[in-house]
């Protein structure tokens, strides 16, 4: 018998030996029922003048006539409608809806580019943001048109009780901004390493990174200290925070997750730091890591149970 036979005939006897008949006789796992998703979606915006794309999941047992919750998950920086589902969203949200943490949950990842036909760096950035002269208002289309119009397509949502959104890094500027500045909107909203910067760091960023990611919003060509202009600080999160009142803020619940390697760490425990002054309810987790995707998939889980919690509450109406 060679070393390989022997080696899988004496773990096979010790198995048998350390578990008795329940290794032969264990039931298989039940397989978990898997949701849909369909990518290449557009909806038509007046506001911007274009067809916008988005994926989306339907939960296990869907069914048209069904409102089901809805859940908005954004993008990163590098990224588009398609990002999650290529990142395994789609199992991830099958587990979580097969656990009941999460309620079956309709989950939409809209296109946050200007040019769906065009490379991310060869045009500007959105950071889901209007444009400071009003060419692009993709703030405004989300509030207005994609919200209620994939909504009444798709049979979710309808309430904010049954309403979230979430994202990692500028998809978790994005969501925040969104929760932030529409309080009630939502019932609860998530960041993973929030792509929030200090002024510090807004003010080192070097020329070309700043007018790539905030030019159109901001101002091109700022330098310095100039970046922090009014429309910096109408769409910057913590001094949406500051302005906004705390029982305005806490008609949403709140959960943050950064890693502690994260260049964005900084950011992201001010605005736990500004939150919890106020006295807002929210959850702020510190995991060992960096700025990747192993952080985003690994921490998702927690934020959609957060998400279901706040749906199970706001269902039961506290």
């Amino acid at each position: 018998m060679n070393r390989r036979a022997m080696l899988a005939t004496t773990t096979t006897a010790v198995a048998t030996t350390l578990l008795g008949s329940t290794a032969a006789t264990a039931t298989p796992a039940r397989p978990v029922p898997a949701g849909r998703v369909e990518e290449g979606l557009r909806l038509r915006s007046r506001i911007l003048g274009q067809d916008v794309r988005y994926s989306l999941y339907l939960p296990p047992g869907h069914r048209p006539g069904r409102r089901h919750p809805v859940l908005y998950l954004l993008h990163g920086l590098i990224g588009d409608d398609t990002e999650w589902p290529g990142l395994g969203l789609g199992p991830i949200a099958d587990r979580a809806i097969a656990s009941g943490t999460l309620p079956p949950t309709v989950v939409v990842m809209p296109d946050a580019r200007r040019d769906p036909t065009r490379p991310l760096t060869e045009q500007a950035q959105t950071y889901y943001m209007d444009d400071a002269d009003g060419s692009f208002r993709y703030a405004e289309m989300v509030v207005r048109e994609l919200l209620p119009g994939v909504e009444a397509r798709h049979g979710a949502g309808g309430s904010a009780a049954r309403r979230a959104i979430g994202g990692e890094s500028m998809g978790g500027f994005g969501a925040l901004s969104f929760a932030f500045g529409n309080p009630g909107l939502f019932s609860a909203a998530f960041g993973l390493s929030v792509g929030h910067r200090t002024d510090a760091q807004i003010t080192a960023l070097p020329q070309a990174e700043f007018d790539w990611r905030y030019a159109r919003a901001w101002g091109a060509g700022l330098v310095g200290q100039a970046r922090l202009n009014d429309r910096y600080r109408q769409w910057n999160l913590l001094d949406t925070i500051t302005r906004t009142p705390a029982e305005a803020l806490s008609r949403t619940a709140y959960f943050l997750d950064c890693g502690s390697y994260d260049g964005f760490f900084e950011g992201n425990a001010d605005l736990h730091l500004a939150l919890t002054a106020k006295a807002v309810p929210h959850r702020f987790m510190a995991r060992e890591g960096a700025h990747e995707w192993d952080y985003w998939t690994s921490g998702l889980p927690a934020a959609l149970e957060a998400v279901g919690t706040a749906f199970a509450e706001a269902a039961a109406g506290r």
